[in-house]
C-alpha cells in the first residue's frame, strides 16, 4: 500500500471514530427527557439502558442505530479498498468510538451492537454464528449479558474454524477484547468479584 493508501487507511479510522462517538441512546434520551442515561441503571449508553427509560421502542431504535454505525464504517472502508488491515482497524475504531467517545468523557456504551455490525460486514457467517452460539448459551443460562459475552468470546474461534486469514481473526479478536473490556464490571460478578460502583443519580435530571 503506498502513501495515499496509507492516508486513506488514516483517514477511514478517524471517520471510524468519530461515528462511533455519535451516540444514539445519549442524545435520544437528552431530547427526550433532558437527563444522562448514563445516572441509571448499568450507567452505559447502549440499547439496554436506554430500553431501561425509553422503553421496547427506545432499545429497538438505538440497537439498530448502533448497529449500523458500525456496518458502515466498515462498509465504507471495504470499498475504499484499504485492506484487511485497514477494514478490521476501522472497525476497531468505531468500536471504540462507541464505547469511549471523546466528546462525553470517553464513557460509552458497551460496543455489542457496533462491533456486530461491522463484524457483519466483513465477515457475516461468522458474526451469525456467533449469535447462534449466544443463544444457544441464553436457554441454559437464561442470562442475556452472559450469553451475549459468550458469544462475543467465540467470535476469532469462530473466524479460525471458517478459514479466515490471520488478519481478520487477529482483527475480530480485538473487537471481542474491546467489548469484554467494556463489560469487565459484568465479568467481575461472574467471578465473584465485587463491580466497582456507581454514583446515584437521577436519570431525568432537572425534569424529575
Amino acid at each position: 500500500m503506498g502513501s495515499g493508501g496509507v492516508l486513506l487507511g488514516a483517514l477511514l479510522v478517524v471517520i471510524g471514530y468519530g461515528l462511533g462517538c455519535l451516540s444514539a441512546g445519549y442524545y435520544l434520551v437528552r431530547l427526550r427527557t433532558g437527563g444522562d442515561v448514563r445516572a441509571g441503571g448499568s450507567g452505559g449508553l447502549g440499547a439496554t439502558n436506554v430500553g431501561r427509560v425509553l422503553g421496547r421502542r427506545g432499545f429497538v431504535l438505538v440497537f439498530l442505530m448502533d448497529l449500523a454505525k458500525g456496518a458502515l464504517a466498515t462498509a465504507l472502508a471495504v470499498w475504499a479498498g484499504v485492506g484487511e488491515v485497514g477494514i478490521a482497524l476501522t472497525a476497531l475504531a468505531v468500536t471504540a468510538g462507541h464505547v469511549w467517545p471523546a466528546q462525553l468523557g470517553f464513557r460509552g456504551g458497551r460496543g455489542v451492537a457496533t462491533a456486530w455490525g461491522a463484524a457483519l460486514v466483513v465477515m457475516p457467517w461468522v458474526a451469525l454464528s456467533a449469535l447462534g452460539v449466544a443463544i444457544v448459551v441464553w436457554v441454559g443460562l437464561r442470562r442475556v449479558t452472559r450469553s451475549g459475552l459468550v458469544g462475543i468470546a467465540a467470535c476469532p474461534v469462530l473466524s479460525a474454524a471458517f478459514g479466515r486469514t490471520m488478519v481478520e481473526t487477529l482483527g475480530i479478536a480485538a473487537l471481542a477484547a474491546v467489548v469484554l473490556v467494556a463489560h469487565r464490571d459484568h465479568l467481575r460478578a461472574w467471578v465473584g468479584q465485587p463491580a466497582v460502583a456507581r454514583p446515584a443519580a437521577q436519570v431525568r435530571g432537572g425534569r424529575s
